[in-house]
């Protein structure tokens, strides 16, 4: 139980640090490319495997699972681009309300790869949490916007990179730094074209790349760590909570007042967390 609560801290703390991240990433705009924005997150997202990795030198580059590691590190690179693209393009409460219908990805990609047997109240939790996205997001689709299917539909490269995370640090296998360092590298190289095709963001906007270079690559490493301590699919409804950040911020920074379905859906989310949590009923029978 003290593991599934430091895993549930890791998640809360990386919703917060996403929701920052991503407003950021919102208020440039187009100011700043999705593959420059790609390029600087993953540059210091190799930062940050540096200083936590500095003792061990070297050895955070082993791996024996070298093809999954670059298969997890394609896979998040694309979703990379999904993600800055989306929040550049979108009004911010509709595409972070997109992107965390991943909790019902985590939860069919847990079965799937992990062979977890998903009990039926967290398929249920996970339903709950998609259904309050859907509330939230419901004038998406009536503009008819490609944005949108791309947004909706590349969000399921994380709910499966969510759970490469798991199977790649399951026992015997790699390190959260390793895994980082694959993903991070992957997308370095992806994304390396851009310094020449693409001029650098103005000075201007050079303060507002902060969440990309310190919010984003501090919040995926503590996601990388929480799959450790639990599994992927008790915590997937978790990653809805970013969405409620989301709610709130809009109000609070953008004076966007949700209408009664958001609130609606606001209190689904949180809802399908906390059915998320609860222990399975054999669990409680044998504690008992």
């Amino acid at each position: 139980m003290k593991n599934q609560r430091l895993a549930v801290g890791l998640m809360i703390g990386q919703a917060i640090l996403f929701s920052i991240e991503t407003a950021m990433i919102h208020h440039l705009g187009s100011r700043a490319s999705a593959m420059q924005l790609a390029l600087l997150r993953s540059s210091a997202g190799l930062m940050l495997v540096g200083s936590l990795a500095w003792k061990t030198g070297w050895s955070v580059l082993k791996t024996s699972q070298l093809p999954l590691q670059l298969l997890r590190g394609f896979v998040s690179v694309i979703y990379l681009w999904v993600l800055m693209y989306s929040f550049s393009h979108l009004p911010f409460a509709d595409a972070t309300a997109i992107s965390y219908t991943q909790a019902a990805y985590i939860a069919v990609f847990s079965a799937l790869i992990l062979n977890e047997r998903v009990a039926p109240f967290k398929w249920v939790a996970t339903a709950i949490g998609t259904v309050g996205a859907l509330f939230i997001v419901k004038p998406a689709f009536l503009d008819r916007n490609i944005v949108y299917l791309v947004a909706l539909l590349g969000t399921s490269f994380n709910g499966l990179s969510f759970v490469l995370n798991k199977y790649l640090q399951r026992p015997g296998g790699d390190s959260e730094l390793t895994t980082m360092f694959y993903v991070n590298a992957v997308a370095v190289i992806c994304n390396l074209p851009v310094l020449a095709t693409t001029a650098l963001p103005e000075r201007t906007v050079w303060p507002w790349l902060s969440g990309v270079l310190i919010f984003g690559p501090v919040g995926m490493y503590a996601g990388i760590v929480a799959v450790r301590y639990a599994s992927a699919s008790s915590l997937g409804p978790y990653t809805f909570l970013r969405l409620v950040i989301a709610v709130i911020g809009g109000v609070v920074l953008f004076h966007e007042i949700p209408d009664l379905l958001s609130w609606l859906g606001v209190v689904a989310i949180l809802s399908s967390c906390l059915l998320a949590v609860q222990p399975a009923p054999r669990a409680l029978k044998a504690a008992r």
